[in-house]
Formats: C-alpha cells, sequence, structure tokens
C-alpha cells in the first residue's frame, strides 16, 4: 500500500465525526468577544469523516487533542489528532500582510463585484475572494456579504456567502458589532431554507463559530434540533449532530478557552436522543462523538446523562457505537478511569476483533483514553510486534502508545525495533514518528 494511501485511510480511521429564529442585538455591557473554545473546528466548519486527504502527512500526536492526554474532558479536536482552533484574537496586533489585489482586483473592485455584477459565476468569484483581503474585507465588505447571504437570487453565490460568513464576519472581529449580528441572523435562518446546498452551508457555517452562537442566538440549539431530526437525508443529520457538538460547548472561562462552563444542557440532552432513536448507526456514532467533545455534563445531568448511556449499551446493536459509548463514560463520568474498570476492560477485547476497523478504532480509543489507559499498554504493544497484523492497525496503535509519554521505556525499544525491521515501509515511518513523540522530540 503507498504512503498516500495509508496516510488517507489513518487520516479516515483517527478522524472523529465530529461542525435559532434571530440573533439578540448585542451583549451585555462589558461581555467581550470569547476566545474559541478549544478543540474548535477550522473555518469552513465541521466536516464529515472521509478518506482524507492523500497528500496530507500522517497526523501526530496521537494524543486526544489539545491539553493533557488521556485528561477526561480533554475532547479530541476535530479534523484528528491534530486539528485545534487557536483561540480568538480579541487583543492582538495582526501583523498579517495582506494582499492590496486577489486575482488582480483590488478589494474596492471584488466589492463591487459582489454587489451588484450580472453574472452569477462572477458574483460568486468576488464572495469567495473577499476573505483573502483580510480584516479590511470585513471592514469595507462585510455588510455586502450579509447581503450576499440574504438577497442574491442564485443560490450558489448565497452559499458561497455562508462558507465565508465565519471568517469574514466572525474570525476576523475583534468585538461583536451589527455586521457579525446580522450575519448570524443570517447564518440560523438559512437552515430552514428550502435549498438543501443552502441548508448544509449553514449548519456546517453556525458549527464552525461554536459556542458563541449560543450567546447571539440562544435558540441555535433549538433550529439545530430540527436538522438533527430530519428523517429525509442522514448526511445533513450528521452534519446537525457536528454543530450541535461544537456550538453546545460550555462558555470559555479564561482567555484561552481551556477553563470552560459544563456544556450546553439542552445540546446534550438533543445529542443523546440522536443516539438513542436515530435508525443510522453513523448518526448514532456522531452523536456519541460530539458527547465525547463536549466532555462532562453539568452536576445536575449527570445522573441522567449516565442513565441513558447505560441504556445505550443495552441495546444498541452496532459495535461501534457501543465502542464509543464507553469511551464516553470512561473520559466524562466522574469517577473516570478508574471506576468504570468493565469498561475500559471491554475497549482494550476489541483490539481482538476480527475485522480490522474494529480493532483500528479499539487503538484510537485507548489514544483517546491516553495515559488513563496505560495499564492496557501491552495489549497494544502485541498488536504492534504481531508480524499477522494489518499495517493500518499496527499503525493506529502505534499511534494510541505514543500519547503514554509516561511508558516511553518500555515503549520506545519496541518502536524502534518496528522502525528498523518491519516490512511495511509506512509503518516504519509512523514507528519513527511515535519515536519522536513519546520521547518529547515532537509535539
Amino acid at each position: 500500500m503507498s504512503a498516500p494511501r495509508l496516510a488517507g485511510l489513518l487520516l479516515f480511521a483517527l478522524c472523529l465525526a465530529v461542525a435559532a429564529v434571530s440573533a439578540q442585538p448585542g451583549l451585555p455591557p462589558g461581555v467581550k468577544m470569547p476566545p474559541v473554545i478549544k478543540p474548535g473546528t477550522p473555518p469552513g466548519g465541521p466536516k464529515l469523516p472521509g478518506p482524507g486527504d492523500p497528500k496530507q502527512k500522517i497526523p501526530m500526536p496521537p494524543a486526544p487533542g489539545p491539553g493533557t492526554p488521556g485528561k477526561p474532558g480533554t475532547p479530541p479536536g476535530p479534523g484528528g489528532p491534530s486539528g485545534t482552533m487557536p483561540s480568538k484574537p480579541t487583543d492582538k496586533k495582526d501583523d498579517t500582510k495582506w494582499p492590496d489585489k486577489v486575482g488582480g482586483k483590488t478589494l474596492a473592485e471584488v466589492v463591487k463585484e459582489m454587489r451588484g455584477n450580472s453574472d452569477p459565476a462572477v458574483r460568486e468569484g468576488a464572495v469567495r475572494a473577499l476573505a483573502a483581503f483580510g480584516p479590511k474585507a470585513r471592514e469595507v465588505g462585510g455588510q455586502d456579504l450579509v447581503d450576499a447571504m440574504t438577497k442574491d437570487p442564485d443560490w450558489n453565490v448565497r452559499a458561497a456567502a455562508l462558507e465565508a460568513g465565519p471568517t469574514v464576519l466572525y474570525f476576523q472581529a475583534k468585538s461583536p458589532d451589527t455586521v457579525l449580528n446580522s450575519g448570524v441572523t443570517a447564518m440560523v435562518k438559512s437552515m430552514g431554507s428550502s435549498q438543501l446546498g443552502i441548508r448544509v452551508t449553514a449548519i456546517v457555517a453556525v458549527g464552525s463559530i461554536g459556542s458563541y452562537m449560543r450567546m447571539l442566538s440562544p435558540q441555535v440549539i433549538t433550529e439545530l434540533r430540527t436538522q438533527a431530526r430530519d428523517t429525509t437525508t442522514w448526511q445533513l443529520r450528521r452534519l446537525a449532530v457536528a454543530a450541535v457538538g461544537s456550538v453546545g460547548q460550555g462558555l470559555p472561562l479564561s482567555d484561552d478557552g481551556d477553563q470552560r462552563e459544563p456544556p450546553d444542557t439542552g445540546a446534550v440532552t438533543l445529542l443523546i436522543d440522536v443516539a438513542k432513536t436515530d435508525n443510522c448507526a453513523l448518526v448514532r456514532r456522531d452523536a456519541i462523538n460530539a458527547l465525547i467533545g463536549l466532555g462532562p455534563v453539568a452536576g445536575g445531568q449527570q445522573k441522567k446523562w449516565r442513565s441513558d448511556l447505560d441504556q445505550i449499551l443495552k441495546t444498541e446493536r452496532d459495535k461501534s457505537v457501543i465502542l464509543w459509548t464507553r469511551v464516553c463514560i470512561l473520559r466524562n463520568d466522574p469517577a473516570g478511569v478508574t471506576g468504570n474498570p468493565i469498561h475500559l476492560d471491554a475497549v482494550a477485547k476489541t483490539l481482538e476483533a476480527p475485522e480490522a476497523q474494529g480493532r483500528i478504532e479499539a487503538c484510537q480509543a485507548l489514544g483517546i483514553l491516553g495515559e488513563e489507559a496505560k495499564s492496557k499498554l501491552q495489549d497494544l504493544l502485541d498488536v504492534i510486534q504481531n508480524d499477522k497484523e494489518e499495517p493500518l492497525v499496527v499503525a493506529a496503535a502505534i499511534l494510541a502508545v505514543a500519547g503514554m509519554k509516561s511508558q516511553v521505556k518500555i515503549i520506545q525499544p519496541i518502536l524502534e525495533s518496528v522502525k528498523n525491521s518491519h516490512k511495511n515501509a509506512d509503518v516504519r515511518k509512523v514507528a519513527q514518528d511515535g519515536i519522536e513523540y513519546v520521547t518529547g522530540r515532537k509535539k
């Protein structure tokens, strides 16, 4: 198997799918634009798991995302283990050298085309070029972008404007203002469009902004609930579930976003309901993955949260959903891994699954638990040292053990052996990356 193909498949195996009737007129006095909660979703919003970019390197590190590996409540970053979103720069000077022209056109020319060119393809091209001008684009063309979301007669142009909206209106904002509020109103309203393409793009846009959406539009979870229950398209429901997982995150209590409130109770309730009732296993799995990302729920919701997850384990038939439900308990239950040994044992037992995908997901789950799962290190090492194991599974196991840095003295010699002698060149490369990470040479 070629290196690009392996990288793409690994990225697929490691990705967790994780992406109101009107906006409020403003924020209370003294409330500033909050930082983006980590992990977040890069501009463009939550994306469905896919085969991955063949050109992308195998992601390292295998830790669950930003924060301490294996720490309960540290969600896996969308886009893979290394996927994070930088905090919102509310008070930092932008030193980026933004271009004066894009495609040979000035900002003023682009905004003029976006506003009034008779050719919809030209208008769409102008919309897509706007963000390349940086914060100045928001100042000059922000309201025109909102108008393109809501007034352009061509739905392709409206979809392009919705796609550009989070970058231009939110990520380039220094503080809440009318343009941002108007844009949020347009995004939320567009989730109810009769055009499926508009709805899809609006859901992605809403999800990419995260919990700040709830401050501007308290009814956004209600609107996402409608989309998450749309029985006509399971792919749309997956997008809606991912967006709920992003929007439902607890509001930040610190500028870096590392400390936050418990997740929105309505978002938790919705995700559990989807996980219990949706007729598509992939949607149910994504709902559980979103719950993992939300972290521990509020104290008053913990008893029902745990009861519902236990019920899912009793009634669910899909092995993947069962596995990730166990991970959700291990990561977010107040008792943690030590208080739920039966679930950790069951996750490790999945390393013996007859199908390779099940074994990959078991490695992935133990990697997300990180140091908390170090009692299962030998099970992972057995996978790595199994000459008959498939390369994808071996690579996933390497990524998992590389997050257990406290066990470096045990892990490093085995990975050195794999690096020097494994028959698959791609696995040897993953072993090298694992060595660099577990020893601290790569972060």
